[in-house]
């Protein structure tokens, strides 16, 4: 059967100003709620985690604390309630100006939030049609648009005018960022918050976004270095941590990231692109559970999340659960008809139930909606091949590898159609070249060894399956064909080992079973 694993990063580098709005809308715990925590037996570590996430409402006295302690409060809930503060009361809040709103959008907040957060706090300035226009182009919508026009204005008393020209050019160069990360110019991006950052050095946020357009052109290192300045400045971004976990997964390092991941969903535990992306990496270490359950919080937190639908869908795919990953991927596309990588992993989900047509139909929507996708062309190849395509399933295997000539498994496909259209010498130098590509692709191995075995090259073949064998044991045509090769060259017994093994691995294999029982047979004559 056929997996990828073509899971999706949301938003790379989400990083913003007023970096946790949904923790906004969480009561803070009260004195009793505290004591009750106690007397429940949440006295450790997991109550000192509700408190960081949700905080306090009052300032915890000395003797307070050491009556949690006596009643079996450790030191782990103890220290954070004496590092958590109270929360502002709402007269302490500030209104937002220009540029922090400008700034939430170039984080990637959704813009409900952002409504959210100017209708709570008010803004400091009068709304102009051009301020609109640059909110637009930065990605606000008519929510966002509507909650300005409706704001509460609340200007300072007294204006610094150096000041005031200062945050004019950082807006500029905000909303200018904003507009180019909108429209994928990450490079233009890049300029523009790299100016907003040589304005106003000490703003974390701004070395957050700037990380993110260094993200979008994968300048993994360049984009460490923001992530890290940022949290420099403000250890307790959680937005800090997440760009900094997506630039190292970027570089490979899935541990480290899912660290910082981690990190980020304690500071804020309501972020669902974090949640996803926690998932993503996960996923990427075989985890395939935990990539299921912190998609589903995405999910839960945002129903309309096609791309944590896409992602379960995988993870169900990787757990051969192919009905339950069918469902997700239609869910994902029901969503957005245009996710092409949900197209193409609907189609391996259907190929692998045998329903060749509607993969064929669902990797042509894929190339249709991305002609230069080389993974839809080699699976649309494939699923023709299964169809008795081979020209057919030769072209579209050509067309995605001169879009990716790296592509080894679209060698081993156009191998496998020369070898149905009797051209073995053909379909061996394809084998080759693609296990020049990938010297770990066992089934390159299997069907090379059966190449050559047609060719009545039985030591080539025995050669060939036991790799394929030590690369994969569980895979059962490697096992068949070392046991066709071993029998050739009269090894009746070496046979019966690899037939059995076969035979075990897939007990409903007509072929596997009937050689097996052949063999057998002839042994116990």
């Amino acid at each position: 059967m056929r997996f990828r694993k073509t899971m999706a990063l949301f938003i790379l580098g989400m990083g913003v100003l007023f970096a946790s709005p949904i923790r906004a809308q969480q009561k803070p715990l009260t004195r009793d709620q505290v004591q009750g925590l106690v007397r429940n037996g949440l006295g450790d570590e997991s109550g000192a985690k509700l408190i960081a996430a949700r905080g306090i409402d009052f300032t915890p006295a000395e003797d307070f604390l050491q009556s949690l302690k006596t009643a079996g409060a450790n030191e782990a809930f103890l220290k954070a309630l004496r590092a958590t503060a109270p929360p502002e009361s709402a007269s302490a809040k500030k209104p937002l100006h220009q540029v922090q709103i400008l700034g939430l959008l170039a984080g990637g907040v959704p813009n409900h939030r952002v409504a959210m957060l100017v209708e709570e706090h008010g803004i400091d300035f009068d709304v102009k049609e051009d301020y609109l226009e640059e909110i637009r182009l930065g990605g606000g919508n008519d929510e966002l648009i509507d909650s300005l026009k409706a704001a509460k204005v609340m200007k300072p008393m007294t204006v610094d005018p150096a000041a005031q020209a200062n945050q004019a050019e950082v807006r500029q160069h905000a909303a200018k960022g904003a507009e180019f990360f909108q429209k994928k110019q990450y490079p233009d991006a890049e300029v523009e918050y790299r100016a907003a950052v040589g304005l106003d050095p000490q703003n974390a946020d701004f070395h957050v976004v700037l990380s993110r357009a260094l993200n979008g052109q994968r300048k993994w290192d360049e984009a460490l270095v923001e992530a890290r300045e940022a949290l420099r400045l403000n250890p307790a971004s959680d937005l800090g941590h997440y760009s900094l976990a997506n630039a190292l997964a970027g570089k490979g390092d899935t541990d480290a990231a899912i660290a910082e991941y981690h990190e980020s969903l304690r500071l804020n535990p309501n972020n669902e692109i974090v949640h996803g992306n926690l998932g993503v990496a996960l996923g990427q270490k075989h985890d395939w559970d935990g990539e299921i359950a912190e998609e589903r919080e995405s999910i839960r937190l945002n129903p309309n999340n096609e791309l944590a639908h896409f992602n379960v869908g995988d993870a169900l795919a990787n757990k051969q659960d192919i009905d339950g990953a069918i469902a997700e991927y239609r869910e994902a596309l029901r969503l957005d008809p245009n996710l092409v990588n949900a197209h193409i992993d609907l189609g391996i989900a259907l190929g692998n139930k045998g329903d060749w047509d509607g993969e064929i139909a669902e990797q042509r929507e894929a190339v249709r909606l991305d002609p230069k996708a080389a993974e839809a062309h080699q699976d649309l190849g494939i699923a023709l091949g299964n169809k008795g395509d081979w020209d057919g399933q030769i072209t579209e295997e050509r067309t995605a590898l001169r879009l990716n000539p790296s592509l080894a498994e679209a060698h081993v496909s156009i191998g496998v159609a020369l070898t149905n259209k009797s051209d073995p010498d053909g379909a061996i130098a394809e084998y080759r070249e693609a296990l020049r590509l990938d010297p770990n692709l066992a089934d390159a191995h299997t069907d090379l060894g059966i190449a050559l075995g047609n060719k009545g090259d039985w030591d080539g073949e025995i050669a060939e399956e036991r790799e394929a064998v030590r690369l994969n044991p569980n895979n059962g045509y490697a096992h068949n064909g070392l046991g066709f090769a071993l029998e050739k060259k009269g090894d009746l017994r070496g046979a019966i080992e690899e037939y059995r093994a076969a035979y075990t691995l897939a007990p409903k294999n007509a072929q596997f079973k009937q050689n097996y029982e052949r063999v057998l047979a002839q042994v116990n004559k």
